[in-house]
């Protein structure tokens, strides 16, 4: 039985929107496969689509995450399972809406349950806005500004891959 707790979306939680150039497909791809994420986040392991686990490695501290939807290309939405590094985030969601624009996309990105209340707002109001601008860079540059994978990245991945 799951006894994970989504707490309610408030009008102060963390909500950041991008552009893109490349279309929303692209930008999708880069939510749901493993060394994308790696690529502009955090070290990434596990998998990444719907009903799937994705574990990311910060630093030498793990956060997990159940991969909620993953609805090409539209929108991905995860919630947190256990985070060690920022406890505050277990019960939150994290959700990628994407829409076409042109020839490229907006994500629209909302962190519900991130709210100016949690002691570790600043931070990661900080972490994400680094890392959403690190995400454009990656889907339309080719290369982000992730968090360097841990010295033990390849064992830790190797024990989390995906089965």
């Amino acid at each position: 039985m799951n006894t994970t707790t989504i707490t309610p979306t408030t009008t102060t939680d963390f909500r950041s929107t991008k552009s893109f150039v490349a279309a929303p497909d692209a930008v999708f791809s880069a939510l749901t496969d493993i060394d994308a994420l790696t690529g502009w986040w955090t070290p990434a392991a596990g998998g990444a689509h719907a009903g799937e686990t994705l574990r990311f490695l910060m630093g030498d501290q793990e956060v997990v995450m159940r991969v909620d939807e993953a609805d090409r290309p539209s929108r991905v939405r995860w919630i947190v399972l256990v985070c060690e590094p920022a406890s505050d985030w277990v019960g939150t969601s994290i959700t990628f809406e994407l829409e076409p624009v042109g020839s490229g996309t907006e994500l629209r990105f909302h962190h519900h349950g991130l709210h100016p209340d949690l002691e570790c707002f600043e931070n990661c109001q900080a972490g994400w806005t680094h890392f959403l601008a690190s995400l454009v860079d990656y889907v339309d540059r080719g290369a982000g500004s992730p968090n360097p994978p841990a010295e033990r990245f390849a064992a830790w991945r190797a024990e989390h891959a995906a089965h």
